[in-house]
């Protein structure tokens, strides 16, 4: 299955704000819309946060991609961050990208 990127306006930020990591955040975003499955963690909670139907992906040691895939959010019904309406099943939605603590609290 080919999947079609989506950014929210808080990656377009976050990217812009990590413009040093630029060339690593767009290497592992191609990585992720290539397979988003492979290579991905799925999350669960995190401190106070509920990111069940969320995944990341590792941009070096302590940066992270937050993002969901709209075929697997559309299973989960506690999912909070399922923005896929009116968007087809083979859509990656990159959430946030940023450090660990950062991205993990939706910053």
């Amino acid at each position: 299955m080919t999947y079609e990127p989506v950014y929210t306006a808080r990656f377009k930020k976050n990217h812009e704000r990590w413009h040093n990591m630029a060339d690593r955040i767009e290497e592992t975003a191609l990585q992720v819309i290539a397979d988003p499955y492979m290579r991905t963690e799925r999350l669960t909670e995190k401190g106070k946060l509920n990111l069940r139907g969320c995944r990341s992906a590792h941009v070096g040691y302590h940066f992270r991609i937050i993002f969901v895939i709209c075929e697997e959010c559309r299973q989960e019904p506690r999912c909070e961050y399922c923005f896929c309406e009116g968007l087809p099943d083979n859509t990656v939605l990159f959430l946030t990208v940023g450090p660990h603590d950062r991205a993990y609290a939706m910053k």
